[in-house]
């Protein structure tokens, strides 16, 4: 008479070790992929975090050409200036924060390569700012921030600045305060005119942060010297 009764006790306890049993697997495999995920996604900003100061491989395609004016008041293309290889950035002609960050990184990194390897890199900004495109605020720029004799600083019209930006594909925008909104980045173009490498600009003033981006600008220069 008893049987049943026990039959009964043993099935329940079958079900609830079973239970225990799937419910615990289940949590070890969630916290696996959980921690898998994250493994990888550590991975995967490291590598993002590598490339933002090593630089982001680009296609090799021929790099858009461009008409424009420097802070003298000449005229500039980019094909005038095959043979160098080129370090070409994206510079707002009134910015006081990013943009002085980006042009320092260039003069460093390019100083670090020594006299003869240096003066077969040009230094070229594009005006980011549609809304300031005179002569008189890149030669401003240039001459506040010790940059006058040290690279290109191009302008044009709005119109020709925008075409520029699609061309490269440049996130560039004056928002609703007036405020200039832009990718900054920088591109080595190879002597031959092609597309290699491109930069981000950290927003830091950490001299670490800045020194390592000085460093890994450096390395781009020296990978694609003519």
């Amino acid at each position: 008479m008893h049987y049943p009764r026990n039959m009964e006790k043993l099935a329940r306890f079958a079900f609830i070790a079973t239970l225990v049993l799937v419910i615990t697997t289940g949590a070890v495999w969630g916290i696996t992929i959980l921690v898998m995920h994250r493994n990888q996604t550590s991975v995967q900003s490291a590598d993002t975090a590598n490339n933002a100061i090593g630089g982001f491989p680009m296609s090799g395609k021929a790099a858009p050409d461009f008409n424009l004016i420097d802070q003298f008041g000449h005229l500039a293309t980019l094909a005038s200036m095959r043979g160098h290889e080129i370090v070409l950035a994206f510079i707002d002609s009134r910015c006081k924060d990013i943009c002085p960050l980006t042009a320092n990184i260039m003069y460093n990194a390019r100083a670090r390569l020594g006299g003869s390897a240096a003066s077969h890199v040009a230094l070229v900004a594009i005006n980011a700012n549609p809304t300031a495109t005179s002569v008189a605020e890149v030669q401003s720029w240039s001459i506040n921030h010790g940059m006058l004799h040290q690279w290109l600083f191009l302008t044009g019209t709005a119109k020709q600045l925008q075409s520029v930006y699609r061309q490269y594909n440049i996130y560039d925008q004056v928002d609703s305060s007036g405020a200039v909104v832009h990718d900054s980045v920088m591109l080595i173009i190879d002597a031959n005119g092609r597309e290699r490498l491109y930069f981000e600009t950290l927003n830091s003033n950490s001299q670490a942060d800045l020194g390592s981006e000085e460093s890994g600008l450096e390395a781009g220069m020296r990978q694609w010297l003519p």
